[in-house]
């Protein structure tokens, strides 16, 4: 029975009721109504029967929450009843979702099945991808600061040093070595203390500074794929393969210096293995780019190990070409081979 037939009806009987008289507003209480009479159903007027028919219309609605039940119950009393919101008025969705909602909708998400909440919404904007950095909290946060603020730390440092090395005066040594020759002492005074004679080489400093661009490349790719995880299967997943680059850039950043110092003073062992080291980066970034090796992922994690292990070929041809305390000296074996255990363990991991 519509709503205007059920009217009728408990009018005739003479039972008083309350009717809803602004249906029609999409407010989320509904205003009361007076008390019909028993005779104030002939003075129903034609638009009072067509709001009781567009009242009708609404109430099969699906977004509509009937209340004609408790209108027509014992027609006692006051009765408030509060209507759904329309379209226009929905509530905002919530930022993080669950576990079991977020394995049916951002399930590229998932790579921890023991992370069970957290998970943000898909937005499909860059927009709102950056402003879960600081807008609120989500199982990505840690992630994110993390990398962020370490990239920006390394920023700061390969700034410093490029400022000290452009200062220190040892840097005009071929400039200054054509001056008087007291002048010319003095700077191999100055050169002949602590580490003054390593920053006085290019090739040294510049050594360094591919170490801490490396870095913040690194930190600053990983950064980016955890911010955009959230954007799309699409987007995270082009992400996720530069952060994948990242680590071989960093890989490859961390062992050149390593080289470096190992063979300062024999250019063509030098050159060997700056550029082998090159090559395996490059072979290494290819198969995690390319969509052909996708699905590989021993292929992928086998490049890696091969590429972080790298490190132990130079410091064994300086510890036995030299002997382990002089490679201990040049190479601090102990730390370099703790790195390398740490890019090994972070790939397998």
């Amino acid at each position: 029975m519509t709503i205007i037939s059920q009217t009728l009806h408990q009018a005739f009987y003479g039972r008083r009721h309350h009717l809803i008289t602004n249906l029609l507003d999409g407010r989320k209480k509904i205003r009361k109504a007076e008390p019909l009479r028993d005779d104030s159903i002939d003075s129903l007027s034609s638009s009072d029967t067509s709001d009781f028919s567009s009242a009708s219309t609404r109430a099969a609605s699906p977004t509509f929450t009937s209340i004609l039940p408790g209108i027509l119950g014992d027609g006692l009393g006051k009765l408030e009843y509060p209507i759904p919101e329309w379209p226009g008025q929905l509530r905002p969705k919530p930022r993080t979702i669950e576990y079991d909602e977020a394995l049916l909708t951002v399930g590229w998400q998932m790579d921890n099945p023991y992370i069970w909440t957290g998970y943000r919404q898909a937005s499909g904007s860059i927009r709102q991808c950056m402003y879960s950095i600081y807008g609120y909290l989500h199982n990505e946060t840690f992630n994110i600061l993390t990398h962020l603020l370490g990239s920006m730390l390394f920023c700061l440092i390969l700034l410093s040093h490029l400022i000290s090395e452009s200062w220190i005066f040892t840097a005009f040594v071929p400039w200054s070595a054509k001056s008087e020759f007291a002048g010319a002492q003095t700077i191999s005074m100055i050169k002949s203390y602590d580490h003054q004679s390593t920053l006085s080489s290019t090739s040294s400093s510049m050594s360094m500074s591919i170490y801490l661009v490396s870095c913040v490349i690194c930190l600053g790719m990983s950064a980016a794929f955890h911010t955009l995880n959230c954007h799309s299967a699409k987007v995270s997943h082009r992400a996720h393969r530069c952060d994948y680059v990242g680590i071989v850039v960093l890989a490859v950043g961390s062992i050149i210096p390593i080289v470096h110092y190992a063979f300062i003073s024999q250019p063509f062992w030098l050159a060997v293995y700056t550029c082998g080291i090159g090559i395996m980066g490059t072979f290494t970034a290819t198969i995690v780019l390319h969509p052909h090796y996708r699905s590989r992922l021993l292929l992928r994690t086998s490049t890696f190990l091969v590429l972080g292990s790298s490190v132990i070929v130079p410091v064994l041809h300086v510890t036995l070409q030299e002997g382990y305390s002089q490679a201990c000296r040049k190479l601090a074996v102990g730390w370099t081979i703790a790195a390398g255990i740490l890019y090994v363990s972070g790939t397998l991991i």
